[in-house]
């Protein structure tokens, strides 16, 4: 699983991240079993990563307050319903009714979060100015497990505005 915190427009904002909370919740709730959860995850990182990332005004449109629920709906048929578990489109759906699609970045961070606390892990985010290589990753995530004793889902993000060193974030607390 990956998260995007340095995607666009990506910055904080604590009742999104409530409501981001609130949304992973049911999303899990209703994602009954490890793989159909994992599934829906996978499919919810397809869509911020492989759509909405890349194609900005299709994210624009579906958070725009000012598109009726009844197009947004119609879209997300025509766009996903031969791609997406009818699970993953009924709960784009709930949320699109709620008005709440602007959140979806929020709700995938939650969603990997509360999903990781059920199976006993540990979510951390290392940003770094450089990407990882793959024997450094495999050397941070060792040192974590060491540290806090738990299996670690170590997620890498690279941000261009730290000067050196690496971020991690190990729930609320960042070193």
């Amino acid at each position: 699983m990956t998260m995007a915190e340095s995607s666009p427009g990506m910055s904080f904002d604590s009742s999104r991240e409530r409501l981001g909370a609130v949304y992973a919740k049911g999303l899990l709730g209703a994602a009954q079993g490890p793989h159909v959860t994992d599934r829906v995850l996978a499919e919810l990182d397809s869509l911020i990563d492989d759509v909405l990332n890349r194609q900005e005004k299709f994210d624009q449109f579906l958070a725009s307050p000012r598109i009726r629920l009844e197009e947004k709906t119609r879209i997300l048929d025509l766009a996903f319903a031969s791609r997406m578990t009818p699970l993953f489109l009924n709960f784009l759906k709930v949320v699109a009714r709620h008005g709440r699609l602007d959140c979806l970045r929020q709700i995938r961070t939650a969603a990997q979060r509360q999903y990781s606390e059920l199976l006993g892990r540990v979510a951390v985010i290392v940003k770094t100015a450089t990407p990882v290589s793959g024997q450094l990753r495999r050397q941070i995530e060792q040192r974590l497990v060491a540290v806090l004793g738990k299996p670690v889902d170590l997620q890498c993000v690279v941000d261009p505005e730290l000067l050196g060193g690496l971020q991690v974030r190990v729930g609320d607390t960042v070193y």
